[in-house]
């Protein structure tokens, strides 16, 4: 009977370890989905300022806007393709976008370490179940 007991208590903790890291893994998951779609923000930002850093620097593009000009057969030098960039794209921030690369990362190894946790607590939680069941029902006062 204390075996029972045991392997109850034991079956107990395990479902509250499951309950616990299914609330990690949901709160890792929610924080590595909002970053990510910030990143994605970000990336697509950087596309455009790219975009913008090569219409400086291409020979064949006249510019006109955010207080640049250039004619057709100019080139800006880096610097001032680099003010062209940023002035057209506002919204991009380099150092943003790392810091979200680098909680990307973050975010998806707290995910997954989670998410692995609770298959591995599902797999003991099966056969805890089964080994309470079996000594449940072999309560020794049977003995052959």
């Amino acid at each position: 009977m204390s075996n029972t007991a045991a392997l109850l208590g034991t079956l107990l903790n395990t479902n509250a370890d499951i309950n616990y890291y299914t609330q990690q893994q949901i709160y890792w998951s929610n924080k590595y989905e909002a970053n990510a779609a910030k990143l994605a923000e970000q990336t697509k930002a950087e596309e455009k300022w790219e975009k913008a850093f090569d219409e400086g620097k291409d020979a064949d593009k006249k510019i006109d806007s955010c207080g640049y000009v250039k004619e057709k057969g100019q080139v800006f030098d880096d610097a001032t393709a680099d003010a062209y960039a940023h002035a057209k794209v506002k919204e991009y921030n380099e150092e943003l976008k790392l810091e979200l690369a680098d909680l990307d990362i973050e975010y998806d190894t707290m995910k997954t370490m989670y998410e692995t946790l609770l298959e591995k607590l599902r797999a003991d939680e099966e056969g805890e179940k089964q080994a309470t069941a079996t000594a449940a029902q072999d309560t020794g006062l049977l003995q052959s």
